[in-house]
């Protein structure tokens, strides 16, 4: 629906300006990047996810829009007005008068249940979102306690080789006790 939205509004904010190229790229320029910029925020608001994000680019607000991006729209917006819409125009004002209202509305109810859908699928992705990260929480909980558990089960495997190490050390002794007294019983 953004794209769509987008498009309307170019073609609305220059529509008295249509002679004028470098016109058409400033208020098409101009009407996307506010757009882009309100779209981004009220998605970002409303889903606690970000669509886009230009916070790596320079010139950048916030990372809703940059310079770059902007200037596209500028270019855009004229292939829009001067090269795509033009015959679009022609082909919607030769549908027939007892056409057009039915058609307008189908388009309408189209465009509704697309931006429901839309909304739908994006507060699906939230929920989702959302539980991942409370996956991920948990899984990191997890991960300390194994790390605590481990630190314990080295410790207990440390001491316990100390105690077969000393148990050894003293059978070896009393081996040794044994040969000797063994030897002396001998001779």
């Amino acid at each position: 629906p953004i794209y769509g939205c987008g498009a309307v509004i170019i073609l609305v904010s220059t529509i008295r300006v249509q002679d004028s190229l470098w016109l058409i790229w400033l208020f098409g320029m101009v009407s996307a990047t506010i757009l882009e910029y309100f779209t981004g925020a009220a998605m970002e608001s409303l889903f606690h996810v970000r669509y886009w994000d230009y916070s790596n680019q320079k010139c950048n607000l916030n990372g809703y829009i940059c310079l770059t991006s902007s200037l596209a729209w500028g270019v855009f917006s004229i292939l829009l007005v001067r090269v795509v819409h033009p015959p679009v125009a022609r082909m919607i004002l030769a549908i027939p008068q007892f056409l057009a209202e039915p058609l307008s509305f189908a388009l309408v109810a189209g465009t509704t249940v697309d931006a429901v859908q839309s909304f739908n699928a994006a507060m699906n992705l939230k929920e989702l979102l959302e539980k991942l990260a409370e996956s991920s929480e948990e899984l990191q909980r997890a991960q300390k306690r194994l790390e605590v558990y481990y630190a314990f089960a080295e410790d207990d495997l440390q001491r316990l080789r100390d105690r077969l190490d000393e148990g050894r050390f003293r059978l070896e002794e009393k081996l040794q006790e044994h040969r000797e007294e063994r030897a002396v019983e001998k001779a």
